[in-house]
């Protein structure tokens, strides 16, 4: 049946479109969000960076008071 085939089919095209406009949108948050990852562990590897520094800093106050000290 020729009516039915054409039914069919422009369900089937719908259906296709429907499917690629989800995986769009899957990809775009996917890359959205290894975007969010990188930007939050670049903080967190300069947050970890300044504290090191903070440390030797302060590690070298406390050479420099206990060399007084003597």
């Amino acid at each position: 049946d020729p009516h039915r085939w054409l039914a069919e089919t422009k369900w089937l095209c719908e259906e296709v479109k429907e499917r690629e406009s989800k995986e769009k949108k899957l990809r775009c948050y996917l890359l959205q969000s290894r975007e969010q990852l990188q930007h939050f562990t670049q903080m967190k590897e300069t947050e970890h960076q300044s504290l090191f520094k903070q440390i030797k800093n302060q590690e070298k106050l406390l050479e420099e008071v206990h060399r007084e000290k003597r």
